[in-house]
This record gives C-alpha cells, structure tokens and sequence, in this order.
C-alpha cells in the first residue's frame, strides 16, 4: 500500500476512529479515536490480523463477525462499501456499540485493502460519509503518490496550525530542468517516469513528518518541519545532488536529469501562498544561473 505513510499524516487527526488493513487484513494503522474508542493502543493492534479476534466484534444475536461476516472482508472481496452496527470488546471488558464503515482501498484498479471507519453510537458521535474518506484519498496524486495541490489548499493549513508548536517551517520548490524536452525527445511514458523517480527520491530522503507536494507538472514542494536555514540549504542541497546523481530506466532508456531548487524559510503571520511565492522566485534564479542549482530568497 504505497500511500500508507500519507493516509496515516491525514488521518491521524481525523475525529472519527480509522484504522487500515491489507489484502490480508493485517492491520497496518490504527488512529488515535480508535485506541480512544477501544481502550487498545496503535501497538497492541498493528501487525496483528483483525481475525485475530482482539476487537471482538459481534452483532446483536452475539455472532461473531470477525470469524464469519467481517465487513472488511467483504469490501475487500466485493470491492464495495460495507455498513453495519456491531458491539467492539473494549479492552477492559465491556462492549461498546459502533457504527462500522468499511471501504475497500483500491491502487491500481485492484482491491489491495481497506480503511474501516467506526464512531461510537454510545457517545453519538456524527458518523463519517463515505466522500469524506474519497475526499482525503482524492488529495494524493495517482502518478507520484505526493500530497497534490488541493490537500495543499484544503489540508494542509488546518495541520499547519493544528501542530503549531513544532517550530519553524522551510520551503523547497523544486523544479525538473528540461522536463518538456525529454516528454518531446523520448514520450510523456518516458517523462511520467522521470517525474515518479525524481518525486520517490526526494520523498525517501525527507523526514515522515515532512510534507512532499507535486505542486503542478514538474513541479515539487517540500514543506521542512521544525529545521533552521542552515538545515534547509543543507537538505536543499541533498536532495539536489541525489536527484542529479540518480537515473531512470525506462524500456529504452536510461534517463538523468537535475532539479533547480528555490528555498526559503516561512515568516511568521504570512500565508503559505506567500511563503511558496518566494520560493517559486529563488527557484528561477536558479535557472537563470544555469540550473542545476539552489538559490536560498
């Protein structure tokens, strides 16, 4: 699932109780409402299989669903969207009764999991629509598995300011140099390549909690938590370096290309929009000289 990483940083703050199994419904996240609703902490849960039995589902007549009737089993079997109300087996013994939606998670036309939803009736807590999952999933990029542009506007403020106390914010905009001559020379397969392992490179060598954005074409921003400007040219310049050092094998080609990259720090009170803006402006003067370079602004 290889946008486990991303679903995790969004849904961790959700207010609802989420959690994450794969195609053999091992449990690969467990969110923070869920560990509240069920007493059961991330680890106690993560790795294990939700047939294991821990969360102990059973309906009304006391079967017990997670042997015979699992809704993830079914959404992921049927590829379909599964409601039922069911009683969880808290960890210090009583039942609590939830609402349970679960909906099959899908990556390249096949079913390699699913993301089950569950609110506690007992509390009344709003259940969660199915689009409000669909919304989140729809602010990844298909091609590269980076935040796309409207996590970038509907998300990512509400986290910024959620995780305030985490210090001080750097910017990278980092731009694919020569990108349209290598969709012109070998193909848009070929560039759609490019673009995926230049993306995975700069992704794989930023901290988790850093935030990875294809901002538009061959376009890519990284927002830097908790670094200072001597940390973010550093970064700027290693990833730089790794992208120019690197190479892409298509079916005919090995490729190679170099990133221009604009940093700067965000200033306090300003929107990320202005903060982008002037790292979009060291960006190209790092074209102008000569690409292949970092400009700090």
């Amino acid at each position: 699932m290889r946008d486990l990483d991303k679903l995790k940083m969004m849904f961790d703050s959700f207010h609802e109780a989420v959690y994450i199994v794969d195609a053999d419904r091992k449990i690969l996240y467990f969110n923070p409402v869920a560990s509240e609703i069920s007493g059961f902490k991330a680890e106690d849960l993560v790795n294990s299989h939700c047939f294991d039995n821990t969360l102990n589902h059973v309906d009304d007549t006391g079967k017990n669903l997670c042997k015979d009737g699992c809704p993830l089993l079914v959404s992921i079997r049927e590829n379909r969207v599964s409601d039922h109300f069911v009683y969880l087996h808290h960890k210090y013994g009583h039942r609590v009764r939830v609402h349970v939606r679960s909906i099959p998670y899908v990556e390249d036309d096949k079913v390699v999991g699913a993301i089950e939803v569950f609110t506690d009736e007992t509390q009344k807590t709003s259940m969660i629509d199915e689009l409000i999952i669909h919304k989140h999933m729809a602010m990844l990029d298909p091609l590269t598995g980076l935040f796309n542009r409207r996590f970038l506007t509907e998300r990512f403020p509400v986290m910024l300011s959620e995780n305030a106390k985490d210090g001080m914010l750097g910017i990278l905009f980092m731009d694919i140099d020569n990108f349209k001559e290598i969709n012109d020379t070998f193909g848009h397969l070929a560039g759609d390549e490019v673009l995926k392992s230049v993306a995975s490179t700069i992704q794989y060598n930023l901290k988790t909690h850093d935030y990875v954005v294809r901002y538009g074409g061959e376009e890519i921003i990284a927002f830097l938590k908790n670094v200072n400007e001597e940390d973010l040219l550093f970064i700027a310049e290693k990833l730089r370096i790794l992208v120019a050092k690197s190479s892409t094998r298509t079916a005919r080609h090995e490729l190679s290309v170099t990133i221009s990259v604009g940093a700067t720090m965000a200033l306090p009170n300003e929107s990320i929009d202005e903060g982008i803006h002037r790292a979009d402006i060291a960006m190209y003067e790092a074209k102008v000289r000569g690409k292949n370079n970092t400009v700090v602004q």
